[in-house]
């Protein structure tokens, strides 16, 4: 019902989160499906190219940090704060208001839990209903903490952010081109939009880098010490 930008926006992202090494569902394009799916809202058939992504046996988030006291990687709270705020991720924690379907604590081992965030479709171009052909300033330098939950704070250790921004920091364009380049063309992405995209996630990145660490510790850390 969003429209081709939400495939787009979840493919993309979908990649992005895999390549910062956040534990998301399998997913993959389906190009011959035998099954009528049918839209929801409207009756209308959807055809093919697909998005499906793996359903899987998660609690979702529910405020407190039960789960997170058994997280496998601790450090998955930094990465998924930078990830959002990164990709500019306004559905799943902004300002109060909270998605809590769109994250889930799915169990990896008898005691231990992963964090799984679901849900992409709502990235980077804000409420937008397509991907423009020119890069926008004020995405690109926009200061707003995306996916900040309250009850991730005392998980956001100097350590951590560093290790996620480090990450980051190893981003390269080319791969990011084959990550849009990736995106089926009956979705309506453009050439120019194609390369805009591939700007605003290289830009954001960079600006994120620069600017994001020092909101989200209040002493960042040097290189070595915890």
């Amino acid at each position: 019902p969003l429209g081709e930008a939400a495939l787009v926006s979840e493919l993309v992202c979908g990649e992005l989160a895999k390549w910062f090494g956040l534990t998301v569902p399998p997913f993959a394009i389906i190009r011959v499906c035998d099954v009528e799916i049918t839209m929801l809202r409207n009756g209308r058939l959807i055809q093919p190219p697909l998005f499906f992504s793996k359903t899987v046996d998660g609690i979702p988030r529910d405020g407190t940090d039960t789960f997170l006291t058994r997280l496998r990687s601790p450090g998955d709270v930094a990465k998924l704060v930078i990830f959002d705020t990164w990709v500019r991720n306004w559905d799943r924690y902004l300002d109060g208001e909270a998605n809590n379907d769109n994250l889930l604590y799915v169990r990896s081992g008898k005691h231990k839990y992963d964090i799984v965030p679901i849900d992409h479709s709502n990235c980077l171009i804000g409420a937008d209903p397509e991907f423009p052909d020119a890069v926008c300033e004020d995405w690109i330098r926009d200061s707003t903490v995306y996916g900040k939950f309250p009850e991730f704070d005392e998980y956001l250790t100097a350590a951590s952010v560093r290790v996620a921004m480090q990450k980051l920091q190893t981003l390269r364009r080319n791969f990011v081109d084959e990550v849009v380049n990736s995106v089926p063309l009956e979705w309506g992405l453009g050439s120019a939009a194609r390369t805009a995209l591939v700007e605003l996630i290289c830009l954001r990145s960079l600006y994120v880098v620069n600017t994001l660490s020092a909101r989200l510790v209040d002493e960042p850390g040097l290189p070595g010490i915890n």
